[in-house]
């Protein structure tokens, strides 16, 4: 089997079969109600792992709520969850995610990590953009409340002494601190990047930060759990919850569960929706363009077996006409979108037919203003 069908199955098993296998398994189930800042209470039909799968969704837009990070320690409300209110911050995703806390109780829970990929939802290229984590020296990155395992079974989340509710964290991409990656403070022989450390001891951790996302393009989000070190090593790493209940697939030997898969993989915890970031709407339509320019048949953002350019730096309404050279009209958009600062167009004129290579004009008309410009498509 060629690289691409095994990355085409990858990604429907990843899309379509985890999440029927996730519901039937009795993991808490992804609901419109989840999307909320309230506590939410789960029921399982099975036994409950002991590290579920996680509920995860993504916005445009900067949403804001009572789990946003600030200075202060354990950012949730002691009152209540509190209302959502929007920023249309340029470049920015919303990610949301619904922390547990039978993980959170277990001694080897470390924290939450945060990928982020373009394009294609391929977990194998995705990038860590944020940990939220529990390790010793890494207080100041969890500014939530602390799972209280005196309390029984209800494991109240508290700060201070007071239940407060934090459940739901809210995480506004490219608010990233990255990802740690061990460097060397001297290398022999020096100044040799790929030199060895010139002692044992002289090795460090820096913090990498990512880019914020890319405007326009398709973008999906994975959380996992990190594991908790145990020794000075301090590894970072996602945490292996070995699939003992054939969730996924069965065990290579039923006996050994380092054999399993791991519950605990990116593509298992992804949203199920791709999210587009955008500078935002403005309203000076000399900015507006298309990209690329010209279009030569195959760009990033395609996807398999389609075409499109966007048109960008748009105001929030505005009527895109695409013209031939000789004047005859091709096709019309409509624009009306407070956020997105762009619109798509598939290469297809008013019939649903591919546009042929050549020059085109196209026509920006917003109120009483026009704009007009010339693009090329090759096929």
């Amino acid at each position: 089997m060629d690289s691409l069908s095994k990355r085409s199955r990858f990604l429907r098993w990843c899309l379509f079969v985890a999440p029927v296998l996730a519901a039937g398994a009795g993991l808490c189930p992804v609901t419109a109600a989840a999307q909320t800042s309230a506590d939410l209470p789960c029921t399982f039909n099975q036994p409950r792992p002991r590290f579920p799968r996680i509920p995860i969704w993504a916005y445009a837009g900067a949403y804001q709520d009572s789990s946003l990070i600030s200075p202060r320690r354990c950012v949730g409300s002691f009152q209540g969850p509190l209302p959502d209110s929007v920023v249309l911050r340029p470049r920015t995703v919303t990610v949301r995610f619904l922390r547990d806390r039978i993980a959170e109780a277990d001694p080897n829970f470390g924290g939450y990590r945060i990928y982020r990929v373009t394009v294609t939802p391929d977990t194998s290229r995705m990038v860590l953009i944020r940990r939220f984590s529990r390790q010793v020296g890494d207080e100041r990155t969890w500014n939530f409340s602390v799972v209280d395992t005196s309390s029984g079974d209800s494991l109240p989340l508290r700060c201070n002494g007071n239940v407060v509710n934090d459940s739901v964290v809210t995480f506004v991409d490219p608010d990233s601190i990255g990802r740690y990656v061990k460097v060397c403070r001297r290398r022999v022989p020096p100044n040799d990047p790929m030199g060895a450390c010139a002692s044992p001891g002289d090795s460090v951790l820096i913090l990498i930060p990512p880019p914020g996302p890319h405007d326009g393009f398709s973008t999906w989000y994975s959380i996992t759990y990190e594991q908790r070190n145990t020794s000075l090593d301090a590894g970072y790493e996602d945490m292996f919850v070995p699939d003992t209940t054939g969730v996924i697939a069965p065990c290579g030997d039923p006996n050994d569960p380092a054999t399993c898969p791991n519950l605990n993989n990116k593509c298992y915890n992804m949203t199920a929706v791709e999210v587009e970031p955008t500078g935002g709407p403005t309203p000076n339509l000399q900015r507006v363009g298309v990209v690329p320019n010209p279009y030569r048949a195959r760009e990033a953002w395609d996807q398999p077996g389609a075409h499109e350019v966007h048109f960008i730096n748009l105001p929030q309404k505005a009527l895109i006409k695409v013209y031939t050279v000789s004047g005859d009209l091709i096709v019309e958009l409509q624009h009306n979108d407070k956020i997105r600062d762009f619109e798509r167009w598939d290469l297809k004129n008013q019939d649903g037919r591919d546009i042929a290579s050549g020059i085109y004009m196209y026509r920006i008309e917003a109120d009483q203003f026009q704009f007009q410009d010339r693009f090329i498509v090759i096929r």
